[in-house]
């Protein structure tokens, strides 16, 4: 049975404009936990009753969404901390082994296997029937989604770490040579480059013609997706390694120096933040108007994303590498304690 954990808190969100308030209470109740091999260190997939999720006993894992009841799992060469991406009866992941994996998403069965000469951390993308995905090989590879056929292939002179992001035709990807790339989706062709002064090993983000993107020199930087000037750079106290994410004119994003900083997005302007007690490495998620956050310090945290209150916390026994999944009234999150932990969330 699930354990209340949080009850009745009570949250004043702008609704329309700055004059109007309505409150709405929010609840979350822990449903249940399952136990990997090894340490969950990869976000989890949802779809329709079914949350997909690596571990580093080399599996993906499959889990009723609603009970934790295991359905299949399917065995790899090593780590997978890949996230996966569910595309109509297929899901799709990458493994530390160096190959990229389609599974029938209903019984795990392989479909077919793509080999890269390195590690694959990161995380599938599809749009339009080609998968994008990068490789500690330093490659970044278009694949048909239908059979692994490679469409195209660009090399930069590091390893690939994060997810890319689409926007307009484009992919954007980040490098550990520092750079972020914005190559021709159909083509694979260099459209340009920017340098930062450190590893990029996150995903950037795109939202209104602006792509957003941290770096491990301590800065997030805004650039502009479509001639890859910069707009601004906002510099954090330590590395930035979190995936941004922007909603509603905000940035969030997380640093090694265990802050979670909301900026304003069109300028970078500070709007608020919060500190926790280690790195904040994971990537945050929006649900209403809370948001959520992982950090080594063991802690999933809820936020009021206007004002950066610190309203719900839950702590597991491991770090939180991975950011956390919410789908279907439900928020997932993967921890080094070896364990998906699931929570029902409500609103009233």
């Amino acid at each position: 049975m699930g354990t209340r954990i949080l009850t009745g808190v009570m949250l004043i969100l702008l609704v329309g404009c700055a004059s109007t308030s309505s409150t709405t209470e929010v609840s979350v109740d822990f449903a249940w936990s399952y136990s990997a091999g090894d340490y969950v260190r990869a976000k989890p997939a949802v779809s329709g009753d079914v949350v997909y999720v690596g571990a580093d006993d080399n599996v993906l894992h499959a889990l009723r969404a609603s009970s934790g009841e295991p359905l299949w799992q399917y065995q790899t060469a090593d780590n997978v901390t890949s996230s996966p991406v569910v595309l109509q009866d297929t899901v799709y992941f990458g493994s530390w082994d160096g190959s990229v994996y389609a599974l029938d998403a209903g019984q795990g069965a392989p479909r077919w296997q793509f080999e890269t000469g390195g590690w694959v951390s990161a995380s599938p993308v599809i749009d339009q029937g080609i998968l994008y995905i990068g490789s500690h090989d330093g490659a970044l590879y278009a694949l048909r989604a239908e059979d692994g056929e490679r469409m195209w292939l660009y090399k930069t002179d590091g390893r690939i770490e994060g997810a890319v992001s689409l926007a307009e035709g484009r992919v954007f990807a980040g490098s550990a040579d520092n750079y972020l790339y914005a190559l021709d989706a159909a083509s694979g062709a260099l459209q340009w480059r920017y340098r930062t002064e450190g590893d990029i090993v996150s995903a950037p983000a795109v939202e209104g013609g602006t792509v957003y993107v941290g770096s491990v020199d301590r800065n997030l930087y805004a650039i502009d997706a479509l001639t890859g000037q910069l707009q601004w750079a906002f510099g954090a106290a330590n590395a930035i390694e979190s995936s941004p994410v922007v909603t509603d004119g905000v940035a969030y994003v997380g640093a090694n120096d265990g802050r979670l900083y909301a900026l304003r997005a069109r300028d970078g302007r500070l709007l608020w933040q919060y500190q926790a007690q280690d790195i904040i490495r994971a990537m945050p998620v929006v649900w209403g108007g809370l948001l959520f956050v992982g950090s080594d310090d063991g802690y999933v945290y809820g936020l009021d994303r206007q004002t950066g209150t610190e309203v719900w916390k839950y702590r597991t026994a491991g770090a939180i590498a991975a950011g956390p999944t919410v789908s279907q009234g439900r928020l997932f999150v993967g921890s080094t304690d070896r364990q998906l932990h699931a929570f029902s969330l409500k609103t009233q």
